[in-house]
């Protein structure tokens, strides 16, 4: 392991004990050896900081450009060997490229397939990139739940490159990671069939928001999810 790579695990795990943050991790834990892609959701607050540490190898996140610009946490990005993803550019694809290029060369790629956050209990369309990898590169997905109880986020508003955000973040508590069972994308799935990449898409979103709601049901609290939202969405899909 890099230097690079110590000095960011060494942060995040300052990180989580100053602020006696811990994470419950559960599921297909035995991922598969080398190239794969793990796709989780994007929901507002629930943040995937903790992957890095619950995982054997190096995970390189497909990240938007702004938060390379953040001094400090910006530089340990890059150097970790980080995605930049130049959205709404004509440089926007340098991201996927990079990415295939890792999964070839046999690394880890971690990305969010709706490409934003999302509110709790919303879903979004995705998009269709991590579908395209699998298929250009025989990389399986390793599907992931991520879940935050909502009495352990707070509502923050800040501002980033001048920009003003307003949305959630943990600075206490538990948080839970749930993966699934890898999944490897036919390879018979045509690469240019737009609409049976959407298809898979869709597929693979339903298999991450299962396992949320697999951790939901297991937590004795109240959630962010409602009953009205979760039981009849999967029953649909089950």
């Amino acid at each position: 392991m890099s230097a690079s790579d110590n000095n960011a695990r060494k942060v995040l795990s300052a990180y989580f004990k100053i602020l006696n943050r811990t994470c419950e991790v559960s599921g297909h834990t035995s991922l598969p050896r080398g190239a794969k892609i793990i796709a989780m959701n994007h929901t507002d607050g629930y943040d995937p900081l903790y992957l890095p540490l619950a995982i054997e190898d190096k995970p390189h996140f497909l990240l938007q450009d702004g938060l390379f610009k953040i001094p400090v946490i910006g530089k340990l990005f890059k150097d970790s060997g980080q995605i930049i993803v130049y959205r709404g550019t004509e440089r926007a694809r340098e991201a996927y490229e990079q990415a295939c290029r890792y999964l070839r060369e046999g690394k880890t790629v971690a990305l969010f397939p709706e490409g934003k956050q999302a509110p709790a209990g919303v879903r979004i369309p995705a998009k269709t990139g991590a579908i395209r990898m699998a298929l250009e590169t025989g990389a399986p997905i390793v599907p992931l739940g991520l879940y935050t109880p909502p009495q352990n986020l707070t509502r923050l508003s800040i501002r980033i490159q001048g920009e003003s955000r307003c949305g959630l973040w943990q600075f206490r508590g538990k948080s839970y990671l749930r993966f699934g069972e890898a999944w490897k994308v036919s390879q018979s799935a045509a690469l240019d069939d737009p609409a049976h990449t959407k298809a898979l898409t869709e597929e693979l979103m339903n298999r991450i928001y299962r396992l949320v709601a697999d951790v939901e049901k297991e937590i004795p609290c109240e959630s962010h999810f409602s009953p009205q939202f979760i039981r009849p969405w999967l029953a649909e899909r089950l």
